[in-house]
């Protein structure tokens, strides 16, 4: 239901280029390969995902972090370091969501706004290193 929504929001970015890092399949030759990214943001066609994914939950081949099939979605940026940062930024949004009405300062609001924003660029980074 969320991937059926996302694809409604924002078109999933796709390059004629792509090219599987599992099976080195290449949309060149396989215009109906889609790439899909994962929760640890490496990226394997639909095909290899069938495959891997069958019995249930497996290791991710590169990263080896245990993942499930319907955890890929397509990609909406080209860059996987934006699509990183707005996935993260996302989900403290859901937790660290306050207004400026609710704090009796606008400098309290700033300040709260700035821990946010360390915490996102902390976990960015950390990923970033993981990856």
């Amino acid at each position: 239901m969320f991937a059926k929504r996302r694809a409604e929001l924002a078109p999933a970015y796709q390059d004629k280029n792509d090219k599987c890092p599992i099976c080195r399949s290449e949309r060149y030759m396989n215009t109906t390969m889609r790439l899909l990214v994962g929760p640890c943001f490496h990226t394997m066609c639909d095909s290899c995902i069938d495959r891997l994914f069958a019995q249930g939950p497996a290791p991710c081949p590169i990263c080896h972090q245990i993942l499930r099939k319907m955890a890929f979605v397509e990609p909406t940026f080209e860059d996987l370091g934006v699509e990183k940062e707005v996935r993260i930024r996302k989900r403290l949004a859901e937790t660290f969501n306050k207004r400026p009405e609710d704090f009796a300062t606008l400098r309290e609001y700033n300040d709260y706004l700035e821990d946010v924003e360390e915490i996102s660029m902390s976990r960015t980074a950390t990923l970033q290193h993981m990856t």
